[in-house]
């Protein structure tokens, strides 16, 4: 089954982030008009929603779908938001570099991330995953340990110059850098980097303690 929105590669940061708002907006846009036409009786409201299709326009922008339940567009365009937020940070932090590849609702690619950076030169200069999870328990739903992982954290940070980044909530990034973790018996340590943006999205650099 195709996701609900394409992948990107090979642009620049900015294009990226302007086709990733435009398809975030249509959808929205989609999904608000469909919510509107369920039937406001409060005894099936839940019941409805949870069933509710949102018909979209596969093909137009970043697409790929014609349909997808309402309650699946939620998480989704969480993760979008978070995204775009990374990107317009990662986009001003990493100025000259272009995005090799961005995974906005799909898990990605083997040996690949949620987002790719590389230089001009095509050498990998940016790996970041990207997660949206309500939740102040750092190890919910094992996201940390998953994001590590992907990002060849699991066992030690790699000695290389590559920066590595986990974007996630406000609230799961304050349970993640919380002082109050077990720190000595981990081979890593985050810095924190906000974004600044109305979403609080939250970038947290994985870097060795030793």
């Amino acid at each position: 089954m195709a996701h609900l929105i394409k992948a990107i590669y090979d642009t620049t940061v900015p294009n990226a982030v302007n086709v990733l708002e435009n398809t975030h907006e249509l959808i929205v846009e989609r999904a608000i008009a469909t919510q509107n036409k369920i039937d406001t009786d409060s005894t099936t409201w839940g019941a409805q929603l949870k069933r509710l299709d949102v018909s979209l326009p596969s093909g137009e922008l970043l697409v790929k779908r014609p349909k997808e339940k309402f309650v699946e567009i939620i998480n989704i365009l969480a993760t979008v938001e978070r995204t775009i937020s990374a990107l317009k940070w990662l986009s001003e932090t990493y100025p000259t570099s272009i995005l090799r590849e961005c995974h906005p609702s799909t898990s990605d690619a083997i040996g690949g991330n949620d987002i790719v950076l590389t230089d001009i030169s095509k050498n990998i200069i940016v790996r970041c995953e990207v997660t949206d999870v309500v939740s102040s328990n750092a190890s919910q739903n094992g996201k940390e340990k998953t994001a590590l992982k992907n990002l060849e954290c699991a066992n030690s940070v790699p000695d290389d110059s590559i920066f590595r980044y986990i974007a996630t909530s406000a609230e799961f990034a304050d349970a993640l850098s919380s002082p109050n973790r077990k720190w000595d018996n981990m081979h890593y340590q985050y810095i924190r980097h906000e974004t600044g943006l109305k979403n609080k999205t939250v970038l947290l650099e994985i870097k060795s303690k030793n």
